[in-house]
């Protein structure tokens, strides 16, 4: 039902129960597909409010090779989180 981008500590992105997609303003540094595999994600909680397979499904339909947008916040999120912090 909406979208806000805004200051996520401890996620990249939400849905909540009434269908609000809240994403971190950080991920706007991130690649291109790594925005796509979250908008995926996040998009499938909107019909799986879990992570089952049947929400791993969804996102599969929605982006077949997210792994990559996945392995890649694994691989370089810390360096995301560290944007806007003092050091």
């Amino acid at each position: 039902s909406r979208l806000q981008v805004k200051e996520l500590r401890s996620r990249w992105g939400s849905c909540s129960s009434d269908g609000v997609l809240s994403f971190s303003w950080r991920v706007i540094c991130a690649p291109e597909f790594v925005l796509d595999y979250l908008a995926a994600h996040e998009v499938a909680h909107l019909r799986e409010m879990n992570h089952s397979r049947r929400f791993w499904a969804h996102v599969r339909k929605c982006m077949p090779d997210y792994e990559r947008g996945s392995e890649w916040l694994h691989e370089h999120g810390c360096a995301l989180h560290a944007i806007g912090h003092a050091r």
